[in-house]
């Protein structure tokens, strides 16, 4: 690689970096947490963090995610993806999601699921 191209991409980091700082402070914070489910990037479900209940996203296909919204927070209960990195990413803390600068959201790549935790205004 040469010296332009490691600049080039430093600065393209440094820019979606920005930007994903100046959206989270831009964003109007809700007064309750929500649980927002895309599957390929399409809003499959948006629920409020106090609603406990288990989403089941069944793509038709083999693709099953399993997502957990409890007292103990939101996790990935279950994928039928190889790696089960989204099962052990572990459990979000509705209450505190927003100061957490990434680890508001669980991904499942290989089958296209992503969670996003937004917390709740005014909950610490």
């Amino acid at each position: 690689m040469k010296k332009k191209d490691i600049i080039l991409i430093c600065g393209v980091l440094l820019v979606a970096l920005a930007s994903l700082y100046v959206s989270r402070m831009v964003t109007p914070k809700s007064e309750v947490a929500t649980v927002t489910v895309f599957v390929n990037g399409a809003e499959y479900a948006k629920v409020v963090a106090d609603d406990y209940q288990t989403i089941t996203v069944d793509q038709g296909d083999g693709k099953v995610n399993v997502i957990v919204v409890d007292q103990s927070g939101i996790s990935m209960k279950s994928s039928t993806c190889k790696n089960q990195i989204c099962v052990h990413h572990g459990v979000i803390d509705p209450n505190n999601a927003d100061e957490l600068l990434l680890d508001h959201w669980i991904v499942c790549l290989p089958n296209g699921v992503s969670v996003e935790v937004t917390g709740a205004e005014g909950k610490k």
